[in-house]
C-alpha cells in the first residue's frame, strides 16, 4: 500500500510538472513569435536605413520595438489563462528578464561611457562588438528556456541560430550595417520557430 501510494504520488507530481509546462508553452507561443517577427522585422529595417544613410543611430529604432513588443504582448496574453506558480515559470521568467535588463543596461552604458568622455574633452568614439554579445546572451537564453521545458527541438534551433548569427557578425567587418543581421537569424531561427514548436505541443 506504501509502494502503492509513492508511486501514485510520482505520478501525480509528474503529471502536474507537465501540465504546467503545457500551460507554459501555450502562453509563450504566441508572444515568441511576435517577438521573433518584430525582431527579425526591425534588424532588416535598420540594416536598411543604416546602409542606405550611413548612420547607426537607426539602432534607436530597437527602443520602438521594444514598445511595440510590449503593448502587443500584453493583447495576445490578456485573455489567457493564468498559468500556475512552478518554478519551471519562475526560472523562465528570470532568464529572460535578466536578459533584456543586462541587454538595454549593456546599451545603456555604451551612451553613458560616450557622454563621459564627450564632457572630459575626448572625442574618441566608445566600441564594442555589441551584435557578438548581444547573440551571444540570446542564443543562451533561447538554450536554457529549451533545457528548462525539456524541448530539444527549441533547444537546438537556438544553438543553430546562435552558430549563425555569431559567424555573421565574426565574418562582416566589424561596424558593417550587415552584423545588424545577426538579429533577424536569431528573430526567426531562435524565436519564431521555438515559438510555432510550443504552439503545435499544444494542440496535440
Amino acid at each position: 500500500m506504501e509502494n502503492l501510494s509513492a508511486e501514485n504520488s510520482l505520478r501525480i507530481i509528474t503529471e502536474t510538472i507537465e501540465r504546467s509546462r503545457n500551460a507554459i508553452a501555450k502562453n509563450t507561443g504566441k508572444p515568441l513569435i511576435l517577438w521573433g517577427a518584430l525582431v527579425t522585422l526591425t534588424s532588416i529595417i535598420i540594416w536598411a536605413l543604416w546602409a542606405k544613410t550611413g548612420s547607426p543611430m537607426w539602432n534607436l529604432l530597437w527602443f520602438a520595438m521594444t514598445a511595440i513588443g510590449a503593448i502587443g504582448t500584453y493583447f495576445i496574453t490578456r485573455n489567457q489563462d493564468k498559468v500556475p506558480e512552478s518554478e519551471t515559470k519562475r526560472i523562465l521568467g528570470c532568464v529572460w528578464k535578466w536578459f533584456g535588463f543586462f541587454a538595454v543596461g549593456l546599451y545603456a552604458l555604451l551612451w553613458v561611457a560616450a557622454l563621459i568622455l564627450y564632457a572630459q574633452g575626448d572625442s574618441s568614439v566608445v566600441t564594442i562588438n555589441l551584435s557578438l554579445i548581444l547573440s551571444l546572451m540570446m542564443g543562451l537564453c533561447g538554450a536554457i528556456s529549451g533545457a528548462v521545458m525539456k524541448m530539444k527541438s527549441v533547444t537546438a534551433a537556438s544553438v543553430v541560430a546562435t552558430i549563425l548569427a555569431v559567424l555573421l557578425v565574426l565574418l562582416v567587418p566589424n561596424g558593417s550595417p550587415l552584423q545588424i543581421l545577426s538579429f533577424a537569424i536569431l528573430g526567426l531561427i531562435a524565436l519564431v520557430i521555438p515559438g510555432v514548436i510550443f504552439q503545435k505541443k499544444t494542440t496535440k
